[in-house]
């Protein structure tokens, strides 16, 4: 599309989504042969009968391309998507609660009987859990 030539492209996946039928390039159906062939022919000989239809077909999907798809504005939204996770992760808690729950899963399922079966009163620490008011594991406060 970027090279100005009419695009004729599976109706699966991105070029979906990218192309317009009919506007800046053709949706093709791979497993409909006969009629993928004759999207083809068709716009062949329209164009032939119109020279214009070519020209009218590339330039809808440059102009498809430059309106949605440059790295500009790719770099665009990428930017403005990492900028939104950033802010997010920096004003929210829930990377530290979820790596906290996870320490938690492996004291109460691992650590907590080894220390337990080494008989020493001063190893059983009780480890209270890292968000009040959540339900126990295995009997911990």
């Amino acid at each position: 599309m970027t090279c100005g030539l009419p695009t004729f492209a599976t109706v699966h996946g991105g070029p979906g989504e990218i192309i317009v039928d009919g506007v800046s390039g053709y949706h093709i159906d791979p497993y409909q042969g006969d009629k993928a062939a004759e999207i083809v022919s068709t716009f062949f000989e329209k164009s032939k009968e119109d020279p214009s239809h070519w020209d009218k077909i590339s330039l809808g999907g440059l102009q498809r391309i430059e309106e949605k798809y440059t790295w500009k504005l790719y770099s665009e939204r990428l930017m403005t998507l990492t900028g939104v996770y950033g802010f997010w992760k920096y004003v929210s808690n829930l990377d530290r609660r979820e790596t906290r729950r996870y320490l938690e899963m492996f004291y109460a399922l691992k650590y907590r009987n080894l220390v337990n079966k080494c008989h020493r009163p001063e190893f059983a620490v009780s480890v209270p859990l890292a968000v009040e008011g959540e339900a126990a594991v295995n009997g911990a406060k």
